[in-house]
């Protein structure tokens, strides 16, 4: 990197997509590169099949990633610890004059990486979010409606059906905690957004194979030994992908052939509304399957040289 401001990829897209693979594949040829997975659930421990840790054993020295493992199961982690995880890795790295490779398809914790967001570091109220928990899903609803019309109107459909997110806005709604800033100095970084889009089918079709091998590789025990460690089902981990469909595999709801069904169906859907979340972002250049790969990976080495 000749100059002092840090240039840093942020390749994104949804699950399946290859963003690890080319991230892997750009770290190769930089030699020396850190990398950092940005996805809500792989920051957890425990849960390496069921959320995709999908990184060679046999790595370079000189290649490290980050992301991964960084909290207990049953820690109730939110974006802006990540934030400042990440925001220490990528002083690091820049310090250290390595490359960084920021990869994922959590939308909302990349754009807190790369812009200045409010409300991140606002902390939670654990009475409120009691109260809150007991109300069913119009209610809360309507409750935010009345609290913030601005952000009740700002949210998608995916947001207002999820009580989670509903909880913590009104939460930040009623905060009078003035929330410092966590952000990464956008006049010391320039990031570039690469978007990587497959076609709808071979999409599925990644996903349903990835599906069949984790699966293969144990994600059935996983979770078996997930439940047993960490009976508390209200934990985040329980809201990953794959996870509530083992479960009711493991209590005798699903046969084997609807589990891997239901489970392809849900990564599928939430491709889906990470595909409309992304084509919201300004400033993202989207690749599909036809972009030979080689060669992107020769035009993204030069952003660092």
């Amino acid at each position: 990197m000749r100059n002092n401001k840090q240039k840093i990829i942020v390749i994104c897209g949804p699950t399946a997509s290859g963003k690890t693979d080319l991230a892997l594949q750009l770290a190769k040829e930089l030699k020396k590169a850190n990398i950092l997975s940005v996805d809500s659930r792989q920051v957890y421990q425990d849960l390496d099949l069921i959320t995709g840790k999908d990184i060679p054993l046999d790595l370079p020295s000189g290649i490290k990633v980050f992301g991964h493992d960084i909290f207990a199961p049953d820690e109730r982690a939110n974006l802006a610890d990540f934030v400042r995880y990440s925001q220490t890795l990528i002083k690091n790295s820049k310090s250290s004059n390595t490359p960084l490779i920021i990869v994922g398809g959590t939308g909302l914790y990349l754009k807190a990486l790369t812009q200045n967001l409010s409300n991140i570091s606002i902390p939670p109220n654990l009475l409120l979010r009691e109260e809150l928990e007991k109300l069913p899903l119009e209610k809360l609803q309507k409750l935010l409606q009345r609290e913030s019309l601005e952000k009740f109107s700002s949210l998608n459909r995916s947001d207002l059906m999820n009580p989670r997110r509903l909880i913590r806005y009104i939460e930040i709604s009623r905060s009078k905690t003035v929330a410092p800033n966590i952000n990464i100095s956008t006049e010391d970084t320039s990031f570039y957004w690469i978007g990587l889009l497959p076609d709808k089918d071979t999409l599925k079709a990644s996903i349903h194979h990835r599906v069949l091998e984790r699966i293969e590789q144990g994600a059935i025990d996983e979770v078996r030994a997930l439940l047993k460690k960490y009976p508390d089902r209200s934990l985040a981990i329980y809201t990953s992908l794959g996870v509530s469909q083992i479960i009711s595999f493991l209590e005798g709801k699903l046969s084997q052939k609807q589990l891997i069904e239901e489970w392809t169906n849900a990564e599928t859907d939430y491709s889906r509304r990470q595909i409309v979340w992304f084509k919201k972002q300004p400033g993202i250049v989207w690749y599909d399957k036809s972009t030979d790969k080689t060669l992107l990976v020769s035009q993204l080495k030069k952003i660092y040289q």
